[in-house]
This record gives structure tokens, C-alpha cells and sequence, in this order.
């Protein structure tokens, strides 16, 4: 045995120096040191088998060949209880928000750690001193099709995720851990009744997609959650949350005769999930100077057009320019959202001002009737009205209706 693990070890040594010396050495040394782990590792496997009688090749059976059923099927655990997955998720990058179609893509680096100690404990000592097999890349993933994992999903995502780099570990007792970095696109509930002072909290959703909770379950890991990334301009990024749960899903239908077993009254159905959520707050302040306040300007302009008389003591020509100025700034500031079924904050604004508009318009619109041309009494009272009742009600409404929208006290004008 002594003099095997010797020449085990020359070959290996062998190996590095033709790997790194070879015209391959044209890569980025990323990628020679990953295509060299690769290859190590599978002269690995086939020294052990040359090497070890069929006893001990099957012992490792689940660290070569092609998958066979008995290491893809969930490991056993004493007195049947759940295996524990233990989960983190730690957000990298946001790089869209898509209001219109309620999504957000984001790239995030996934970790993951399970045992499975009866099919994948090894001795060091048969893997050349190794404590910890690595698989990068292709080799991982051919070594994921010949065990059980979770198979991790998350449910909310418009399409599979894009892996950008995985790694796939086992230790000398069995314990796997799988990190990946990957991109998803993810459908998330947006809320918009206070556009544009709006606030979301955007969500990422994960289960193990054909196991129930009381065969897997998610846990905390040790390596905590967390959130690195800068949120587009738009937005502004707020607290990062993580919760563990679970909840009925109707895909058990898939594994039982039963119908409507996935909705069992004690829950023994449900699946585990874990929910990582982000709250975005809008960055509202170049909305407001260009849009809202521009408004309110307007609006003033129209205020302060009531007072101007004519040198016959009538009223001036309505300012007809300023509400065509009031219909160009209020359209198409909402492009940016999908048809909503309510009512915004912003709708309630641009409504207010119109009001304004439609009421001031009436009130002159009567000051240049027949009957009151002549009556110069009636024309100071209308004037009256419109200068000192209907244009300080707008003002009053309009912000009222600002203050009411954000009551809670969460945004501050």
C-alpha cells in the first residue's frame, strides 16, 4: 500500500508538470488551474480504480461513472427525520428594475451545505491525503448528476436562473456544500398607490422543488445573508431580510394519488421556503422638480391670472396657455408603469389641478355672460371667488391630499 501511494503521488506530480507546461499555457491562469483540478481529479478516480480491488470500487460508487440510483435518492437519516439544508444568499448586483412587467434582475452568489454521510464519506488516505474533494465547472456538474441535492429553485423567477460559476465540495465526512453565482430575472409584487413616492419590497424565493418539508428542510446558515449591491439610479436600496417558512405547493400532486393532499389542514405537505426580501425606496426628487412642482407652478400661474383686470373693469382673457402647459407636463409622466387598476398618488394631484382648472374656467366663463358684463358688482364678486376661495382650496387639497397619501411618516417633504 505504502509503495502504491508513492507512485500515485510521482504520477500526480507528472501530471502538474506536463499541465503546466503545456501549449495550454496560453490561458488565463484561472482557467489552466481549474482544467488542472479537472484532470487531476479524474486521474484520481482512475488510478482508484485500477489500484482497488471491486470491494473498494464500490465503496466509491458514487464518485464515478455514470449516476446510478442508489446515490441520487435522498439519504436515509435516523428515525426518518427532515435533512437540513442549510441556505444563504448574499446579493451582488441589482441590475434592473422593470416596472412595467413587475420584475427585477438580479445577480447573487448562492451557498448551500447538506450532509450525506453514509454514500459520500471517504478516507484521505484513498484520495491521495485530500480532506475535501473540489469540482469546478464541468467536472461539478457531471458530479451533481451522480448524488442527491436539494434541487434547489426559485419559484418566483421568470426562467431558470443563469449560472455563472459553480463549485461543488465534498468533505472526508460526507458534508456538500455548493456555492454558485448566478443571474435571474424575477417576477416580484410592485405597489404603486403612492407613485411617486413609492415604496416596494422586492422578493427572492427559494424551495426544494419535489421535496416536502418533512423530508427536507431549509435552515440558516452559518455564513450569514446579506446585500452588497447599488441599486439603480431609480432607486435607493433599504433593509435586507431573510425568512424561513413553509407553505403548501400544488406540484406534491405530482407524487401522490390523492387529490388535494397538498392541502392537508396540519401542513405536513407544505414545503419549505425561504424568503429573502429587499425593500426599494423610488429616488422621487428629480420626479419632483420636474414634474409635480412644475405642476403646482402652473397651477399658481392660473391663481394669480384671477386677479388681472381689464381697463373696462372685466375680467382678462382666460390663460389658456397655461392649461395647455398643465396637459403637456401631466402626460406621460407615468410611462414608465404598466396599466394600473387604481388610483395613484400622482393621478390624485394632476386630478386636483384639473379641478382647479375646470372650476376657474366656469367662474369665468359666467363673468363674460350678457347678464354680467354689465354688472360690475357681480364681477368683483366672481373675481372673489376665484382669487380668494377656489385658487387657496386648490393649494389646501393639494397638499392635504400629499400629507394624507404619507400619513405614516415614512417619506418627508
Amino acid at each position: 500500500m505504502y509503495h502504491c501511494s508513492r507512485f500515485i503521488q510521482k504520477i500526480i506530480n507528472v501530471l502538474l508538470l506536463v499541465l503546466l507546461f503545456s501549449p495550454h499555457v496560453a490561458m488565463s491562469g484561472e482557467r489552466v488551474i481549474e482544467n488542472a483540478e479537472a484532470k487531476i481529479m479524474e486521474r484520481l478516480f482512475d488510478l482508484l480504480s485500477v489500484s482497488k480491488n471491486k470491494t473498494q470500487k464500490a465503496k466509491y460508487e458514487c464518485f464515478q461513472g455514470e449516476p446510478i440510483e442508489s446515490c441520487t435518492q435522498r439519504p436515509k437519516t435516523k428515525n426518518k427525520k427532515s435533512i437540513k439544508i442549510q441556505l444563504s444568499l448574499h446579493l451582488l448586483d441589482i441590475l434592473e428594475v422593470n416596472q412595467k412587467e413587475g420584475t427585477w434582475t438580479v445577480r447573487a452568489f448562492l451557498y448551500s451545505r447538506w450532509k450525506d454521510r453514509r454514500r459520500l464519506k471517504f478516507k484521505p488516505k484513498d484520495f491521495n491525503g485530500l480532506t475535501k474533494l473540489i469540482f469546478n465547472g464541468a467536472l461539478g456538474e457531471e458530479q451533481l448528476k451522480r448524488i442527491w441535492t436539494p434541487d434547489l429553485t426559485i419559484i418566483n423567477a421568470i426562467n431558470r436562473r443563469a449560472q455563472e460559476k459553480t463549485e461543488l465540495s465534498i468533505n472526508r465526512n460526507g458534508t456538500v456544500v455548493y456555492k454558485e453565482i448566478f443571474t435571474a430575472k424575477i417576477r416580484t409584487k410592485l405597489n404603486y398607490a403612492r407613485f411617486p413616492f413609492d415604496e416596494h419590497v422586492v422578493t427572492i424565493e427559494i424551495e426544494p422543488f419535489t421535496e416536502i418539508n418533512k423530508s427536507v428542510r431549509l435552515v440558516p446558515a452559518v455564513r450569514k445573508s446579506g446585500n452588497s449591491s447599488e441599486a439603480p439610479d431609480t432607486w435607493a436600496a433599504g433593509e435586507f431580510k431573510t425568512e424561513f417558512t413553509t407553505r403548501p405547493g400544488a406540484r406534491f400532486e405530482l407524487t401522490t394519488d390523492k387529490p388535494g393532499a397538498w392541502l392537508a389542514p396540519d401542513g405536513a405537505n407544505n414545503f419549505s421556503v425561504v424568503t429573502y426580501s429587499l425593500e426599494l425606496k423610488r429616488n422621487y426628487v428629480n420626479f419632483l422638480t420636474t414634474k409635480i412642482l412644475i405642476l403646482f407652478l402652473f397651477a399658481l400661474m392660473l391663481w394669480i391670472s384671477a386677479i388681472g383686470f381689464s381697463k373696462e373693469r372685466l375680467s382678462t382673457d382666460w390663460p389658456w396657455e397655461i392649461v395647455l402647459g398643465i396637459i403637456f407636463f401631466s402626460l406621460g409622466a407615468k410611462s414608465m408603469l404598466p396599466t394600473l387598476p387604481y388610483i395613484t398618488l400622482y393621478d390624485l394631484l394632476v386630478m386636483a389641478i384639473y379641478s382647479y382648472a375646470i372650476f376657474d374656467l366656469v367662474l369665468w366663463v359666467a363673468g363674460r355672460t350678457i347678464k354680467t358684463l354689465d354688472n360690475v358688482d357681480l364681477q368683483l364678486r366672481l373675481r372673489q371667488v376665484r382669487v380668494f376661495i377656489a385658487g387657496p382650496l386648490f393649494i389646501i387639497v393639494w397638499w392635504m391630499t400629499m400629507i394624507y397619501s404619507l400619513r405614516d411618516g415614512k417619506i418627508v417633504l
